[in-house]
């Protein structure tokens, strides 16, 4: 048995060895925050190529600045990953053939009935301009009475100068449309790197895509990650060494710990099919909890007194593992990752320095530390009237930050490269998900909600849905073109016109194009796509009145920002509940376990999270993980609690209890040096509640 702990390890490397392809850590951490129909309806987003898309701006309006646009064009073009690369509002060939194929069905049509005066009228004021203006005044010769009418609803509120694209007065605008989303890790870093590759040799050139997050993002967290876990291990061995001051002890010790740690990673990883790295660093942290479960055996001598289950450190590792368990089904990624992990982690730490411990003939612990006895101890009762008064100073001074995207690494220069692309293109327009059965079931959704909202950008905006274009191919074929066509050049002649001027009038009603769907995939230039599945089609609209277009039970909102304000308002609902099923189990553990010492105990609850609270309304707002943060510390709390409540040998238990605390704030304590929010809220959180139990054990009586 002395080399269970060798064994054990050994088995757990050969288990992560075969299982290796199946592991996958996510750096996207704004994916944790996310619910499943959110994740769902951006997975569909994406698809569409909504965030796929790319912006180039090139400074300045000179030639040569043209000049980098169509040598920037050239090169983006060869590069996989983009799809199409546009800079001016040209429509391509396709597009054009298209357009000119479907004219009299797609423009809008004068049906009145024209008599010979009133085309004579027309005629003579397009003549009379035609002699008078001193600029060239040009006369359609296929509709020059202007009966059709096609408006211009391809630039989609982009700026231009001519035919090219313009990011406000910063110069001119590259739109490319790629393959790659933020949530595609492998190929976003690929594509990130060739596109800088290109970029890095053109001055005054910027560029924004959401993947860039993505790219940028992972590598701050993963190297952020890297040295707090790093630090934090070296800082714990040199507290473990200086505590322990016995090697093999020492040496046994971290072999437990990391095989906790590798246990609950295994397990973590292969149950969670996008587990984030945040939560394997938090989860690594709150391992070092465990320690607490030797050090009390240790200092107390458990393992030479042969008592296998001491029923105050089951005590305190139920209450945590239950804290943790009821939030390892909470609806909130983030927190249900990191406490599937805890309970893991510490489970399994717990059963090994409870039985395999025992058996490594581990030597008694002699004190040669003399915990001092204070004469000038304040009551329980005292901490408890200062725990409330604490609480309501906070209740007058807490706010409440909604924003998820906060809880991310802040990357500052990507924030405002994006802000600035926002700042200048100046359009309201923001996109929504429209549902059908059918591909021409959408059409006629999205003619509705253009109806509604005229100034939506979307299919609507090129194609006719079949039953219009039936109605408009009807109300063209009645009209009498051939007689009009004669009117217009038998007035034309008498005007002075030259004799078959207007030959060709009108004749492009002929042979009218038949009313069927074209192929979509023409106006993807426009970042307009059709995704469909078993059972729907979608495609995105969009528009200037999201609450308007949501009248319409076809529409869903994609706007991110909205979305995740949305959901943080649900996770706090959520947090609430789970927390109060949280303080449910540890008051009656509490109760069960300590009896006549109750309020003595739950000063070890309420005076930490008071305490904590009060600094935290004054100088943060408070944040999903700060209140999370908080519940780990009840759960650490009420360990201690226990232990000092039903302690025989005070001395040790405080010595125990004083050495416990310091390994968790060694843990958590790095964690608010991290530069990602929500890891440096969980440390400060921690660490706070760390010095007022300090503060508890030396001076409540």
């Amino acid at each position: 048995m002395k080399y269970a702990n060798y064994i054990i390890l050994i088995i757990l490397l050969m288990v992560a060895f075969f299982a290796k392809e199946h592991i996958s850590i996510s750096t996207n951490l704004l994916s944790l925050f996310a619910s499943e129909e959110s994740i769902e309806k951006l997975n569909i987003a994406s698809k569409l190529g909504y965030s796929k898309e790319m912006l180039v701006a090139v400074k300045g309006f000179d030639n040569s600045a043209k000049t980098k646009v169509y040598e920037l064009l050239q090169k983006l073009k060869t590069i996989d990953g983009i799809v199409s690369v546009q800079s001016t509002l040209t429509p391509s060939e396709v597009q054009l053939q298209y357009y000119k194929n479907n004219y009299p069905l797609l423009a809008s049509f004068n049906d009145e009935i024209q008599s010979e005066d009133s085309v004579n009228k027309k005629l003579q004021n397009s003549y009379n301009a035609l002699l008078s203006d001193i600029f060239y005044t040009s006369i359609d010769k296929n509709d020059p009475l202007k009966l059709f009418n096609l408006t211009n609803s391809n630039n989609l509120n982009l700026l231009h100068r001519g035919e090219f694209l313009t990011l406000g007065e910063f110069g001119y605008l590259i739109r490319v449309s790629t393959k790659v989303s933020a949530s595609q890790m492998s190929q976003a870093e690929v594509l990130y790197e060739k596109i800088h590759f290109v970029l890095n040799d053109y001055q005054d050139t910027i560029a924004f895509a959401p993947f860039f997050y993505t790219v940028e993002n992972s590598t701050k967290i993963k190297n952020d990650v890297k040295w707090i876990i790093l630090l934090s291990s070296i800082v714990l061995i040199l507290i473990y060494y200086i505590l322990i001051k016995n090697i093999r002890l020492l040496s046994h010790t971290l072999l437990a710990l990391f095989s906790s740690m590798l246990f609950a990673g295994l397990i973590s990883t292969l149950t969670y099919s996008n587990f984030s790295i945040l939560s394997l660093a938090f989860g690594m942290s709150i391992t070092a909890v465990s320690i607490d479960y030797l050090l009390h055996y240790y200092f107390h001598n458990f393992y030479q007194d042969n008592k296998i289950i001491d029923k105050n450190v089951l005590y305190g590792f139920l209450t945590t593992a239950v804290a943790f368990g009821i939030f390892s089904f909470i609806p909130i990624p983030i927190i249900s990752q990191i406490s599937f992990f805890a309970v893991a982690s510490l489970s399994f730490a717990y059963f090994l320095f409870t039985f395999v411990f025992p058996k490594l003939q581990i030597l008694s612990y002699k004190q040669d530390v003399v915990i001092k006895k204070s004469s000038k101890k304040l009551s329980a009762f005292t901490f408890f009237f200062l725990s409330i008064l604490l609480f309501s100073f906070s209740a007058y001074n807490l706010e409440f930050n909604n924003s998820i995207r906060n809880l991310d690494y802040q990357n500052t220069k990507l924030i405002e490269t994006e802000e600035f692309f926002k700042s200048s293109i100046k359009t309201n327009l923001k996109p929504i998900i429209i549902q059908a059965s059918t591909k021409d079931e959408l059409l006629n959704k999205l003619h509705l909600l253009h109806q509604k909202l005229p100034n939506s950008f979307s299919f609507a905006s090129f194609v006719q849905d079949i039953q219009s274009c039936e109605m408009r191919k009807k109300t063209l074929e009645k009209y009498d073109f051939s007689a009009l066509n004669t009117m217009v050049n038998n007035e034309a002649s008498k005007i002075g016109y030259k004799d078959g001027y207007f030959k060709e009038a009108y004749t492009f009603t002929k042979n009218l194009a038949e009313c069927k769907i074209p192929n979509l995939e023409i106006f993807k230039s426009y970042n307009l796509h059709v995704y469909n599945d078993e059972n729907s089609y979608y495609t995105i609209a969009l528009v200037d009145d999201v609450s308007k277009a949501a009248t319409f039970d076809f529409a869903t909102s994609i706007d991110v920002k909205e979305m995740f304000t949305q959901q943080v308002k649900k996770m706090y609902d959520d947090l609430a509940i789970y927390s109060t099923l949280v303080l449910i189990a540890i008051f009656i553990l509490l109760i069960l376990s300590v009896r006549t010492k109750f309020l003595y105990a739950l000063n070890y609850v309420i005076f930490p999270s008071s305490f904590v609270l009060a600094i935290l309304s004054v100088f943060y707002t408070i944040n999903l993980m700060h209140l999370f943060s908080l519940i780990i510390l009840l759960a650490i709390g009420i360990d201690y609690g226990i232990y000092m409540s039903n302690s025989r040998q005070q001395a040790n238990t405080v010595l125990a209890i004083r050495y416990s605390l310091l390994s968790t704030f060694a843990g958590f304590g790095i964690l608010i040096f991290s530069s990602i929010v929500a890891l440096e809220s969980i440390g400060m959180v921690i660490s706070l509640g760390v010095v007022s139990i300090f503060m508890l054990i030396r001076s409540m009586r």
